[in-house]
């Protein structure tokens, strides 16, 4: 087993995915796991644009809770996908290195105005992970969205494409 397929399995042990899908189940049993509340910030497409997200999404992380913002022009999959994919860097410990260094976005004070800058911990988006670590969370994204589309099983974990069982 890769240190990939570890990860991803240890995600879905450690937060089953509902059943029938519905990402604001997921949200709250994420945020249980953590013991921190995640709140979704949908924003327009062109409010993103200078934060360094790539246009699809960012994680804001607090001291006590998480923000994820979104683009608000996105709907139903794939307002879905942006914001596993942010999930994704929160499960897969991408966060805990506080890679985000130096000032905040000042697109940050126009998206998030009644957010205290002094209770953001760090702020990721595209441009602060790895490209390793964005591949991880676009892959747990794309995997996401294909295993709660699944029909019920006895287990519902992860297994990457092409891998026998």
């Amino acid at each position: 087993m890769t240190s990939m397929d570890a990860r991803f399995g240890d995600a879905t042990r450690t937060v089953p995915l509902p059943n029938p899908w519905n990402v604001t189940a997921y949200l709250a049993a994420v945020a249980a796991h953590r013991g921190r509340s995640i709140s979704l910030h949908p924003v327009p497409t062109t409010m993103l644009a200078d934060t360094g997200c790539g246009g699809g999404g960012l994680w804001v992380a607090r001291k006590h809770d998480d923000i994820i913002v979104y683009d608000a022009d996105a709907t139903g999959r794939n307002a879905d996908h942006m914001i596993l994919h942010e999930i994704g860097h929160m499960l897969l410990g991408h966060g805990k290195d506080g890679e985000r260094s130096g000032p905040l976005p000042p697109a940050l004070a126009v998206i998030l105005p009644s957010i205290s800058p002094h209770s953001i911990e760090h702020v990721l988006g595209r441009s602060e992970f790895g490209t390793d670590r964005e591949r991880e969370a676009e892959v747990f994204a794309d995997m996401t969205m294909v295993y709660a589309t699944l029909p019920r099983r006895r287990t519902r974990s992860f297994r990457l494409f092409g891998r026998g069982r």
